[in-house]
């Protein structure tokens, strides 16, 4: 669907608004009318533009995994060693899991997903496995260039980014703890890659 601009500035506000009232109260406490009441608009423009209360919450999503992929994506450099590039990708990654904006929405997702496992399929297709693809295709370029030797680079990317992402979410999920030092983070990392490189470095014969 081709929006005109004005069609872009509507969308753009009542993503800001949903986004705001979804981590407040949830899918199921947040109607349209508090999200129209924050924007102006109808149903009407809801309806065209997402489809229903879902398709918006669906909207939110993609756009949260968008800015979980932009901060953990890490363009690689031909000179740039592995561990350079594995670490600096992991800490991004890392912290945008941990943004107090993502653990809300995953809190929504997981309350939501057992009534309907369709959006967490389609959040999972458009975040995680676009990351995981991503990751891959980094892995699978130092394979070509003999720097690591994996057989399954898709499986690994898969490894790797749940080695990064340790227990760190689920604490915050779970005990009530609300952030993490950027040097807890970067020592975890390290950690992580070291481990995930010494599994994958060519063996010398």
């Amino acid at each position: 669907m081709q929006l005109q601009e004005k069609q872009i500035v509507r969308r753009d506000r009542m993503l800001a608004a949903a986004r705001t009232c979804f981590m407040e109260k949830g899918l199921k406490g947040t109607s349209l009318d508090d999200i129209i009441a924050l924007t102006g608009g109808s149903r009407r423009n809801v309806y065209h533009l997402f489809g229903d209360k879902e398709g918006l919450f669906e909207a939110v999503l993609v756009q949260l995994m968008g800015e979980i992929l932009e901060k953990a994506d890490v363009l690689p450099d031909a000179e740039m060693e592995p561990r350079q590039w594995l670490e600096e990708f992991g800490r991004r990654f890392l912290r945008g899991m941990l943004s107090p904006v993502v653990i809300g929405a995953f809190r929504q997702l997981i309350a939501i997903s057992a009534d309907r496992p369709d959006l967490g399929r389609r959040a999972y297709r458009s975040g995680p496995a676009v990351l995981h693809g991503k990751l891959a295709a980094y892995i699978e370029r130092q394979v070509a260039r003999g720097t690591l030797e994996v057989a399954d680079p898709l499986t690994a990317a898969r490894v790797l980014t749940e080695m990064i992402k340790g227990d760190f979410q689920l604490r915050l999920l779970m005990t009530g703890q609300r952030e993490f030092s950027d040097e807890d983070i970067a020592a975890h990392v390290e950690k992580a890659v070291t481990l995930f490189l010494n599994g994958t470095r060519p063996r010398r014969a």
